[in-house]
């Protein structure tokens, strides 16, 4: 079985069009509503109302598959969910907060009045490229891809993370939680990355990972 990974944050903020997203969020901001969640909330695209934006302003927020369950990346502010195909994202991905967030909330129909009103379809349609590249990349990725090069994936974002977050959680509790890879399996690569040096952990935390594990543009 190929293992199925997370899509490193590195990689999914390599591209992401910023002047397009703040653009777009300056404009829909007056007509949204300003929410606060905490960590582990499921966010929905939809209500009775129907289709719904999302901007995400703070935080991170974790995409995984409906249909298993896995874990497939953690998005980084600043993010807009919503505007593009919204069907297929909210049948396909689930997105639930991995730390406190600030989101703005406005129906997509608005949205895209906006758009239209405002003459942003120069910097929709750039996005549009953006989030297709993205759901193409996090419902391929990792297929191929060996074991140690998903665990060291999962460590640079896990060093990546606040202190205070890194140093309360488990590292192989958190590859785990982003693969289909077994206990048995991921501690051993830790292992070998610990005794060859690549890595530092301690109780299960994670203290350092060589500059050499991080990946080559």
């Amino acid at each position: 079985m190929n293992p199925k990974a997370v899509m490193p944050i590195h990689t999914l903020t390599r591209f992401k069009p910023f002047t397009q997203i703040e653009r777009l969020t300056r404009h829909f901001l007056p007509l949204a509503d300003i929410k606060h969640f905490s960590a582990h909330r499921i966010l929905h695209l939809e209500n009775t109302s129907g289709r719904l934006c999302l901007i995400l302003l703070e935080g991170l927020i974790d995409i995984s598959r409906i249909d298993d369950g896995i874990l497939k990346g953690t998005i980084k502010a600043p993010f807009v969910a919503g505007i593009s195909h919204p069907d297929y994202m909210a049948n396909t991905f689930r997105l639930m907060t991995a730390t406190k967030v600030k989101v703005a909330i406005l129906p997509y129909k608005e949205a895209m009045a906006i758009i239209r009103g405002k003459s942003l379809w120069e910097d929709y349609s750039n996005y549009l490229l953006y989030i297709m590249g993205l759901q193409a990349t996090l419902s391929n990725h990792s297929i191929g891809l060996r074991a140690q090069d998903i665990i060291r994936d999962c460590l640079i974002d896990l060093m990546n993370e606040s202190e205070q977050y890194r140093l309360k959680t488990n590292a192989c509790k958190y590859i785990m939680e982003k693969t289909a890879l077994s206990r048995s399996g991921v501690m051993g690569i830790l292992a070998k990355m610990k005794k060859e040096k690549s890595i530092g952990i301690e109780r299960g935390v994670l203290i350092f990972i060589n500059d050499a594990m991080a990946p080559s543009d």
